[in-house]
């Protein structure tokens, strides 16, 4: 993605920013792809901390402030030929985290959301932040909700309560500039073993799109030389139904991800009814959940 050079920051509306698609970030659907979306918020995400502290403050050496949970919502479809406008505003912060929301607007609509709880990592292990961050970060908006609970509770710990896993071969491309596990490498992961799982399934001419994605990091080392994918289905709904993901390796879990999968007419783009033969279907493939 091409991105302003021009960043702005204002006490009422936060951090905003422009980005503009390329053509490479396109889908099969010729749609801006979700991984490329969750990627845009990466990108907002960085720019507004860079306008706080300063151009070099987007690597580190030792300290490294990573995700520690996001949840995206996927709210309008994104098309390639226009700029997309970022929207990033600190929502709550505390001696070990802090929480932004970024927003994504094209044609004036908003098309995603993005919630983020930030914290920093060293080795694999959990720090506070420093206190010069806190400092410099400022107050965040008041009367911001609190975060849903997470989907990681009822998460199987093994790979046995998953219907499907496949190996996971680590790529250079996965690392990111400080050499650890890129975060848009771990969207990736969890889109194919999604695509995995829902791309044998019979829809009998129904589409489908992601509503939203709630991703929970648990280190941001690389996986190794291989991991497994781990899916299945862990709700259905009317028109919607949950994929389960998660990356597994001897070290454990590194990324649990929770999709929201909507069914819409592709005629008329609405959320239809989950077909008889298509219950069916994703019953075969639900996870065991813990109690």
């Amino acid at each position: 993605m091409s991105t302003s050079q021009s960043p702005s920051t204002d006490a009422e509306s936060g951090f905003r920013f422009v980005i503009t698609p390329r053509y490479t970030d396109l889908d099969t659907w010729r749609h801006v792809n979700n991984s490329a979306l969750y990627q845009f918020h990466i990108e907002a995400r960085l720019q507004a901390w860079m306008a706080t502290f300063g151009p070099e403050s987007w690597f580190a050496d030792s300290l490294h402030l990573r995700p520690l949970r996001t949840i995206t919502q996927y709210r309008l479809v994104t098309h390639y030929g226009a700029d997309v406008h970022c929207r990033v505003r600190l929502l709550e912060k505390s001696i070990y985290h802090y929480r932004v929301r970024t927003e994504l607007f094209q044609h004036q609509r908003c098309v995603g959301i993005q919630d983020t709880v930030m914290g920093v990592f060293d080795g694999g292990e959990r720090h506070p932040l420093p206190e010069s961050v806190v400092a410099a970060l400022g107050e965040p908006e008041a009367g911001a909700e609190p975060l849903p609970a997470s989907p990681v509770a009822v998460v199987p710990a093994g790979r046995g309560g998953y219907p499907i896993g496949r190996t996971l071969t680590a790529r250079y491309a996965d690392f990111d500039a400080d050499s650890l596990r890129a975060e848009a490498a771990s969207a990736r992961y969890m889109e194919q073993a999604r695509f995995g799982t829902i791309g044998e399934l019979d829809f009998g001419g129904l589409g489908i799109l992601i509503a939203a994605l709630d991703m929970t990091f648990y280190d941001h080392r690389p996986v190794g030389a291989s991991a497994d994918l781990l899916t299945g289905v862990s709700r259905i709904g009317n028109s919607s139904f949950n994929v389960l993901t998660a990356a597994l390796s001897d070290r454990g879990l590194h990324t649990v991800a929770d999709s929201v999968m909507v069914m819409i007419d592709q005629a008329s783009g609405r959320p239809t009814p989950i077909t008889d033969s298509l219950r069916t279907q994703l019953e075969r493939l639900q996870v065991n959940l813990l109690d």
